[in-house]
């Protein structure tokens, strides 16, 4: 199904967040299977986050999301803080992001594929510590 839900999310969400798990976690198994796990890293992310503020039965886009970073290379953690709920600290009624994208885009690109970020993410940006190649 449809990963951008803007209604019925109770229901749904559980089973498409089942959905990612089971295909990762066969992909994550396969690798491990073939000696590969620490060659391959995978981001799933998406490219809008939701409103606090629901619609009567679901969110629609804002900002503020998560990103998850898989491989056998990978420190495992929360790299970032939580956003604060508190509506003084809202983004126009949505969660304030604390990281930028571009600094998880900046870190795989440098520290994975050992490339010059900068061109790509169109500047310099502040990165993480969670590649261990």
């Amino acid at each position: 199904g449809s990963f951008d839900t803007h209604s019925g999310e109770i229901l749904t969400h559980a089973k498409l967040w089942d959905e990612v798990s089971g295909a990762v976690g066969d992909f994550y198994d396969d690798m491990q299977e073939h000696g590969r796990e620490d060659e391959v890293v995978v981001m799933i992310f998406s490219e809008f986050g939701r409103r606090i503020k629901d619609n009567g039965s679901g969110t629609d886009h804002g900002s503020g999301g998560v990103a998850f970073i898989i491989g056998g290379e990978i420190k495992g953690g929360m790299y970032g803080q939580y956003p604060s709920i508190k509506e003084a600290d809202h983004l126009e009624g949505d969660l304030h992001f604390n990281n930028d994208f571009r600094s998880t885009y900046s870190t795989i690109v440098e520290k994975w594929f050992g490339l010059d970020p900068v061109p790509i993410v169109n500047g310099h940006f502040e990165q993480f510590d969670f590649v261990n190649a």
